[in-house]
């Protein structure tokens, strides 16, 4: 009797796969299937199609009936019919996104810096009052004065620092996709 050498068809959890190598055998055995379910529906129905796909290295694929650029450059109402507006137009579109993520990256940090300032200004307001005839140590003294504001320089600093960083991994990004058209 011969024993089977693979599992055959079966069901698979849709859920993404853990390990890269994994997942670049998968989308490599996928690709033509995929390229072909859309062709298959542009004929069918009639329809223009343009798909793009990013690999985790960042490399891109296309697919695109009658062609990629002319579905883009119609999907994004541009009348020149050149590679370099289309070029322009996704570079524009890309561009507006992470300036999106960005600002959004900063409304949090913002929201972050506050609510550890209203629990700093809850903490102090819950301290013991001071006794009426030492009123005097309410008063901060110049050392003290300077050691806040280096506090905050410092939070400030720390935040310009990620702000930067993360400015630097979307323009990377940015880069690598331009590239890549």
């Amino acid at each position: 009797m011969n024993t089977k050498k693979s599992k055959g068809k079966q069901k698979i959890n849709i859920k993404k796969i853990e390990r890269s190598k994994d997942r670049l055998v998968t989308l490599s055995k996928r690709r033509n299937g995929i390229y072909t379910k859309l062709c298959e529906l542009s004929v069918l129905c009639g329809v223009h199609i343009a798909f793009l796909g990013y690999t985790d290295s960042g490399k891109p694929f296309t697919f695109g009936s009658p062609s990629f650029q002319a579905v883009a450059e119609r999907f994004l109402n541009s009348d020149a019919s050149s590679s370099s507006s289309l070029q322009q137009s996704l570079f524009t579109v890309h561009h507006k996104q992470n300036v999106q993520e960005l600002c959004t990256l900063y409304n949090n940090l913002v929201e972050q810096t506050r609510a550890e300032e209203v629990k700093a200004m809850k903490a102090a307001a819950s301290m013991e009052p001071f006794p009426e005839d030492a009123w005097w140590k309410m008063h901060m003294t110049k050392e003290q004065d300077q050691e806040e504001a280096k506090k905050f320089l410092d939070k400030f600093e720390g935040l310009y620092e990620k702000l930067c960083d993360e400015i630097d991994v979307r323009s990377q990004r940015r880069d690598a996709a331009r590239n890549h058209i």
